[in-house]
């Protein structure tokens, strides 16, 4: 994606349409898992940035959270993080999947969203024992009934409060060795093959830097789920003009 402001990129204006839905599409299902073992659910992405292409707040914040557990992850890059991340079943989803405007009260309004994320939340095959995650804390209210029951906990988000930033990396270590444990976490990592984990994040990557569609459609030739990620970029592509 190339970023506002950028010399190259794309400037979005008030009610504009988001040029980088496709680019989330495909990247969510580079990284979503066969199924979710641990699941953090967020309420949008920020406009110009995304925890699938490695480069959000929140993803640097789950790194090193994860880092505190397992030490492999300081070795190797973001793109073999997320690898990492859908090998143990890990699965950051928004209830809105684009970019909303805040509210008032600072919190994202995503009352409109959940029809969808509802769908989307069931078509995802889950472990029975999956642990869920909400942050922000104050998103869980909003959330459907059922969902909520399905809560593990919830977390500060790692956003310009210090204080909700260190609540973050103690508390997400702190639930993951718990309900995943650290033998797991390096069996997982020493599942991740590296080179696979390159080549995907190539695909990030091209995103990330603006690659026009013909671009990330050579990208995704070949691939071991080619159809699968050609349909969800297709299927939600807009025009970059």
């Amino acid at each position: 994606m190339r970023r506002r402001g950028d010399a190259n990129g794309i400037k979005v204006t008030e009610g504009a349409a988001d040029p980088w839905v496709p680019q989330r599409a495909l990247v969510s299902a580079l990284y979503r898992p066969n199924v979710a073992r641990l699941v953090i659910v967020g309420e949008a992405p920020p406009p110009d940035r995304f925890f699938y292409t490695g480069d959000s707040l929140f993803f640097q914040y789950t790194r090193r959270a994860f880092a505190a557990l397992l030490p492999a992850v300081e070795k190797h890059d973001a793109g073999w993080f997320l690898a990492f991340f859908r090998q143990l079943g890990g699965w950051r989803i928004d209830v809105c999947d684009t970019p909303q405007r805040a509210t008032k009260g600072g919190s994202d309004d995503i009352g409109h969203c959940l029809y969808a994320f509802e769908q989307r939340w069931a078509a995802q095959p889950k472990d029975d024992e999956a642990v869920v995650l909400v942050s922000p804390k104050r998103l869980l209210p909003a959330l459907p009934e059922s969902l909520r029951d399905q809560v593990t906990a919830t977390l500060a988000p790692p956003g310009q409060w210090n204080a909700h930033r260190l609540a973050f990396l103690r508390d997400l270590p702190a639930l993951v060795e718990r309900h995943v444990g650290r033998d797991c976490l390096r069996d997982y990592a020493s599942d991740v093959d590296e080179d696979d984990a390159r080549l995907d994040f190539d695909i990030a990557r091209a995103c990330v830097q603006g690659a026009s569609s013909d671009e990330i459609k050579r990208l995704l030739r070949g691939h071991p789920r080619e159809n699968e990620l050609m349909a969800a970029f297709e299927a939600r592509e807009l025009p970059y003009a």
